[in-house]
């Protein structure tokens, strides 16, 4: 048995006790406790206020009071029943409570995503591996399956350049910053699709033959270098470039 104080208490000469006189946990409005019975192994969680006595079988789960959660509106966390698997996925603003078998998944609370129309956001469904990209203007949390895999920037397209866009069936497209030749499916603002991808030009120039990694294709004028090769009287070689 457990006895509470306040109380001056007498022995009988067949008990004993066990670990002496200790404290009970007093808990503040944003505090709380896990007792795990030891025979039956149930946990329960006791929330503050309150001052919480344990019970003959009783032992504190995680050696310490817990604080709850505290989310800010542009905040979440998920938690994920231990027991059954399910996933819960608390926004801001709120409180949270940890219950008797859950556990915070990803390290805890996170920022929600802004998307707006500069941002948005590719999501993942866990459960089926798709993808999706969310561009509604929102402070975007994901589900209990989701997952956010990327959060992209609009591209912006001047109008002396042009992208080579390849979608997941492998089709190419040209997405051009000129007004004259771009088209409604192929603006010169836009995010990339679920599994697109923009292609990557190699360029080379210069007399050293310097490669570049070019992205975005400047479609302005470039004066050309003209390299020629060569041959001196004895049989070296050489570049000459105008």
């Amino acid at each position: 048995m457990v006895q509470k104080g306040k109380a001056l208490l007498f022995l009988d000469p067949t008990v004993k006790t066990e670990g002496g006189v200790q404290k009970a946990w007093m808990l503040k409005a944003f505090e709380y406790v896990r007792l795990q019975d030891k025979v039956t192994g149930k946990i329960t969680v006791h929330r503050g206020e309150q001052i919480v006595f344990p019970g003959p079988d009783d032992v504190l789960l995680d050696d310490k009071k817990l604080s709850a959660l505290d989310l800010q509106v542009d905040e979440y966390v998920k938690l994920e029943d231990q027991v059954t698997g399910e996933i819960r996925v608390v926004a801001g603003v709120s409180r949270v409570f940890v219950g008797p078998n859950e556990r915070a998944l990803d390290g805890g609370k996170k920022k929600a995503i802004q998307v707006d129309e500069e941002h948005a956001v590719l999501v993942r469904n866990v459960s089926t591996g798709q993808l999706r990209l969310t561009t509604e203007p929102q402070l975007f949390v994901p589900g209990p399956n989701e997952a956010i895999e990327k959060v992209q920037t609009l591209i912006r397209l001047a109008d002396y350049e042009a992208v080579v866009v390849k979608d997941k069936s492998g089709k190419l497209a040209v997405h051009y910053g000129s007004p004259e030749r771009q088209s409604p499916d192929r603006p010169r603002s836009f995010f990339l699709a679920p599994y697109a991808e923009i292609m990557q030009l190699w360029w080379s120039s210069g007399l050293r033959r310097a490669s570049r990694d070019l992205l975005h294709r400047a479609l302005r004028h470039q004066t050309p270098v003209h390299v020629v090769r060569v041959r001196l009287p004895d049989g070296r070689q050489c570049r000459a470039g105008a």
